[in-house]
C-alpha cells in the first residue's frame, strides 16, 4: 500500500474519534472544523516517526489531543473572556430530545473542566484503558486513576 492511499484510509477510518476529540475542545463549528484539519495534518505528518510502540488509534489520539490542547491555548490567549455563548446557541440549533440535550450538556461540562481532566474524560469517553490514556498523556496509571476520579465529580456537579 502507497503511502498516500495509507494516510487517506487511516485519516478516513479515524475520522469519527477525530470530530468527536476536536468536539470536545471547540463548540464553534467553524473552529472545530478548522481544528480537525489541523489534526489531520499533524498526524500526516507524525505518521513518519509511528515506531508501533502503541496502537495507530493510540498513536492518532494522542496527536489529535496534543494538537487540540494547543488549539485551546491559542484561543484562550486571542480571547481572553471566553463565554458560553457557542455553547448556548448549539443548544438553541438542536432539537429538543432528550438524548441531544444530554448529549449538550455533557459535552458542555466537559468543556468547562480544566484541560487535564478534558483529556482523561474524552479519551475515556473514546474507549481507552488507563494504561493507554496513561501512554498518551505521559503520566502514570495512578495519577490517571486519580484525575478520572476528579474530573467524575466535577463533572457530576456541573451535570
Amino acid at each position: 500500500m502507497t503511502q498516500p492511499t495509507r494516510i487517506e484510509d487511516i485519516l478516513l477510518q479515524y475520522a469519527p474519534l477525530l470530530a468527536r476529540i476536536a468536539a470536545t475542545y471547540e463548540a464553534d463549528l467553524g473552529l472545530r472544523e478548522d481544528l480537525i484539519q489541523d489534526i489531520s495534518l499533524a498526524v500526516w505528518r507524525a505518521l513518519e516517526t509511528f515506531r508501533g510502540d502503541s496502537s495507530v488509534k493510540t498513536f492518532i489520539a494522542k496527536v489529535a489531543h496534543n494538537r487540540s490542547v494547543d488549539h485551546v491555548l491559542r484561543e484562550s490567549r486571542r480571547n481572553k473572556n471566553l463565554s458560553n455563548e457557542s455553547v448556548d446557541d448549539l443548544q438553541n440549533l438542536t432539537s429538543n430530545t432528550t438524548n441531544q440535550e444530554k448529549h449538550l450538556d455533557l459535552m458542555s461540562a466537559i468543556r468547562q473542566l480544566a484541560l487535564g481532566y478534558r483529556q482523561i474524560i474524552t479519551m475515556q469517553l473514546e474507549g481507552f484503558t488507563q494504561l493507554e490514556i496513561a501512554s498518551v498523556l505521559g503520566l502514570s496509571e495512578a495519577a490517571v486513576a486519580k484525575r478520572a476520579g476528579r474530573a467524575r465529580q466535577q463533572l457530576e456537579q456541573l451535570l
